[in-house]
């Protein structure tokens, strides 16, 4: 399946990191947030509108992190592309996640990662986000 994340920015380069709920699958480890990319849709397109409908939130979105990350879970293969975002507010209503958290980019490690969000979080901890532009 295709998939898009966001990797959300806030004005002090900080990194929203979102905690998937207990009675989902990959309960509990912490993801990008977004969804599936639908028929029609582009990625851009796709991570707009998961991020309207899991915060009720405009995005902005930028260049990609890094490349798509692929990974076999029991339940099929995900394919993960992940993108930088900034938001129009960061007053977020939780639809579909148990909690968030703004992480600094150099504790990103430290967070119980979805296996293809992982790779993303390692990739982010490498750049210099003071020379992103979105």
């Amino acid at each position: 399946m295709q998939v898009v994340g966001a990797a959300i920015l806030n004005d002090q380069n900080q990194i929203l990191a979102t905690q998937r709920a207990d009675a989902r699958v990959l309960g509990q480890q912490w993801e990008f947030p977004g969804g599936k990319i639908k028929a029609g849709e582009t990625p851009e397109q796709a991570l707009t509108r998961e991020l309207e409908e899991e915060f009720s939130v405009q995005a902005q979105v930028g260049p990609a992190v890094g490349p798509t990350f692929k990974h076999e879970y029991d339940f099929g293969t995900v394919n993960l592309t992940v993108y930088y975002v900034r938001l129009a507010s960061e007053d977020l209503r939780l639809m579909a996640h148990g909690k968030v958290v703004w992480c600094e980019q150099t504790q990103l490690g430290k967070l119980d990662w979805a296996a293809t969000d992982r790779q993303i979080a390692e990739l982010i901890e490498q750049e210099d986000l003071t020379q992103l532009s979105i």
